[in-house]
């Protein structure tokens, strides 16, 4: 039985990535876009420049941007790494 090589059309040798690593990736974007919201919330109160000038409305709504953006920057520092190192894992898969 001969074992057929997977070659792109540059010739190229195609890797082995099971579904589950692709799914793993996946999550992983997924969880970083469920983000899109809460990023433009925070951008909105940041960048409004003719909001009245209400001291306690405004260190109210600070403290509640504040909480969220580290929400996200924990978040963030922990799936980034876990994408560096699953996108490596993938480049180093064996070639078919």
């Amino acid at each position: 039985m001969e074992i057929k090589k997977l070659e792109t059309k540059n010739n190229q040798p195609i890797k082995m990535i099971s579904h589950q690593e692709i799914y793993s990736l996946h999550d992983m974007l997924e969880q970083l876009n469920s983000w899109q919201a809460a990023l433009k919330l925070l951008n909105d109160f940041f960048s409004d420049k003719k909001r009245p000038v209400n001291k306690k409305k405004i260190a109210s709504d600070y403290y509640a941007c504040s909480k969220i953006f580290s929400a996200f920057q924990s978040d963030f520092s922990q799936t980034i790494p876990k994408m560096e190192n699953q996108i490596e894992t993938l480049r180093r898969k064996e070639k078919l």
